[in-house]
């Protein structure tokens, strides 16, 4: 129900008199198209299989929409099949016409290490005025866990929707666990021998809220929007249970992996050492390929398998990292990770599907140490900029536990660059500049470097020798390309014609401003905002001043502090230079939808102050300083 509801969007139209469906027209006339109709029903058998079925009905409205043409069905051809397919499109003159063709279309092409596959819908005579109506059963096996169901509801919508019926049918005999987010909103209940039928049914825009689609930087909709979520199960160390059970099982070694193990470890100290070691391992050895943590998609492969095969999505690969490990004898878990942006999924029902990712979680001593075998450039021990605030559900043979991931050290994830611009009377400069990248950009870019070709090379110079803007580069260096776990520095001497335009006798240079305030141009907010990162930009410009030339203006240091945005500049001027020092620290923070206005006067205010320059004025000739 969750993913399909993500998929199609949604909508309604029935039973309503002439006189709204002629305002609801109205209203959305403007839309590329309209969905009038969608209903999603799903009847559960006693032994977990289940069935769904979709039905929308989709006006046409603009070019736009032309799309829609194709309607893509995304299954699993070992746990599920799509049956009942019906499809057709009643054109303006009121001709209906039956699909043209379905394709049935291998994923795997797509890179997918899974049993994927998609059909494919085409629709003829898609035209501005046309509808399009189809239904289809899924016939699900089972879900994602043997003996066990879970779903979500939303109880809201980014797109106008019309009418909406949404229907859980279930076997009275089957225990199923409720729990409203953000809502007071319960499901209509109607029995029928021995099943339960349990109904969402929504009507003109009941759910629609424009504001979803125009507010940007809003928490996770788990923290504030309504949805009900959906459980067969009722604690979450079910959950722990039945993944240790499923992952353990190929925790499977063989004598080639004994002897790998013993060769890249052989001359490590201590098991700090041997797990960095294994770690690289398999960073330099084994291929990454997508295979989804989604339905059906939770069993890793036998370790001895990723090992002959050397490749393996995130859980394939981490059951090698975790059996290579005991091999040394260290211990070590299964932790299924979803990012801070989704939520914090400990206070849901028990669902696998909130999580996103799997890493390992490596024992020493008393502590947990988190490793992600698909990442490089990190010491063992260290958080990664992906991973950092991560709800993680720790998979250790037990009840399982939840925790939130460390966050990274600030000065991690800070950039800074330095310059020096000697500047010459007619506007021209030569400048040497260090460009200091955060730890994750030194990570990013030192690796595009080690991969780079020669003409890719090429094409990196001929870029920064187009910065000089018609002058020359002068010299060009990495610096810390062979540090692995430190900052990666670029540092460029050039010339560049027209640093500057001289206006008469003036120059103006060292403009600190920054642009914030059009990323936040609605005067009014409904939502809190949420800024899950933290990071900090420093620039140190030393300007060398020409012959013959005074300063006519400094501005004043400013320094600006919020829960949102620290701002600062500072000038420190000698007799022919001046050294500019412009900081901002982004934070981590909460604010309500009340506090936007002071939000935003905040943006204003910063903007207005940074918005200055530094004036030279050249003498006149005789004229003293």
């Amino acid at each position: 129900m969750r993913r399909l509801l993500v998929v199609v969007l949604f909508l309604a139209v029935s039973g309503v008199c002439r006189a709204e469906e002629d305002s609801w027209d109205k209203l959305h006339a403007d839309e590329s198209y309209v969905n009038t109709f969608f209903s999603y029903h799903t009847r559960l058998n006693p032994d977990y299989s289940y069935t769904e079925t979709i039905r929308q009905v989709k006006r046409i409205q603009n070019e736009d929409a032309m799309s829609s043409g194709e309607i893509p069905i995304v299954y699993n051809k070992e746990q599920q099949s799509v049956e009942d397919i019906k499809a057709f499109i009643t054109t303006p003159d009121g001709k209906k016409h039956r699909y043209k063709m379905i394709q049935d279309v291998d994923t795997s092409s797509e890179g997918y290490y899974s049993d994927n596959r998609k059909k494919i819908i085409t629709i003829p005579n898609v035209v501005k005025g046309s509808v399009i109506e189809y239904e289809f059963t899924m016939v699900n096996k089972q879900g994602p866990v043997e003996g066990a169901y879970f779903d979500r509801v939303n109880l809201y919508s980014w797109g106008p929707l019309k009418h909406v019926i949404i229907t859980l049918d279930a076997p009275e005999s089957m225990q199923l666990y409720f729990k409203n987010l953000n809502t007071q909103r319960d499901p209509e209940t109607t029995r029928l021998e021995d099943r339960t039928i349990y109904k969402w049914e929504f009507k003109d825009d009941d759910i629609y809220d424009k504001n979803l689609s125009a507010e940007a930087y809003t928490p996770a909709s788990i923290e504030f929007l309504p949805m009900t979520v959906i459980s067969t199960m009722k604690d979450w160390s079910e959950i722990a249970g039945w993944y240790w059970k499923e992952f353990s099982k190929n925790i499977v070694s063989s004598p080639e992996i004994k002897s790998e193990v013993e060769k890249i470890t052989k001359d490590k100290a201590g098991p700090e050492e041997k797990i960095t070691a294994i770690a690289r391992y398999l960073y330099d050895n084994y291929r990454y390929v997508s295979m989804n943590l989604d339905e059906h998609n939770y069993e890793p492969h036998p370790a001895r398998e990723v090992f002959a095969n050397k490749f393996g999505d995130c859980k394939d690969q981490t059951v090698l990292l975790i059996t290579m490990l005991k091999e040394i004898g260290v211990e070590a878990y299964p932790v299924l990770v979803c990012g801070e942006t989704d939520g914090d999924p400990a206070g849901l029902l028990p669902d696998p599907t909130v999580f996103s990712h799997l890493i390992a979680g490596v024992k020493l001593g008393d502590k947990i140490y988190f490793l992600d075998p698909l990442l490089e450039g990190y010491r063992f021990g260290e958080t990664s900029y992906s991973l950092e605030g991560s709800y993680a559900f720790i998979v250790d043979g037990g009840k399982g536990r939840f925790i939130q991931m460390p966050f990274m050290g600030l000065r991690q994830k800070t950039t800074i660059n330095r310059s020096r611009i000697k500047l010459r009377a007619n506007g021209d400069a030569l400048a040497e500049n260090i460009a200091v990248s955060d730890r994750q950009a030194s990570i990013n870019t030192r690796k595009s470097i080690q991969l780079a070709t020669k003409k890719s090379k090429e094409d990196m110079l001929a870029y920064l020798e187009n910065l000089t803007q018609g002058g020359r580069l002068l010299s060009y260096k990495i610096m810390g390309e062979d540090n692995e776990y430190g900052f990666l520095a670029i540092g460029v001497k050039s010339f560049i014609r027209k640093y500057l335009k001289p206006k008469g006798t003036i120059m103006l240079f060292g403009d600190s401003s920054i642009s914030l305030v059009n990323r936040f141009y609605y005067k009014e907010r409904k939502y809190p905002l949420k800024f899950y990162a933290e990071y900090k930009e420093v620039d140190i410009k030393e300007f060398i001043m020409p012959q013959g030339f005074v300063f006519e203006y400094v501005p004043p240091d400013i320094n600006l502090e919020s829960k949102w945005l620290d701002a600062s500049v500072k000038y420190t001027k000698s007799p022919n230079s001046i050294k500019q020092v412009v900081s901002r620290h982004y934070k981590r923070a909460y604010t309500p939808a009340s506090g936007y206005e002071e939000f935003r006067a905040f943006l204003q205010k910063i903007e207005d102050s940074l918005n200055e320059c530094i004036i030279i004025r050249r003498l006149k000739i005789g004229q003293n300083r």
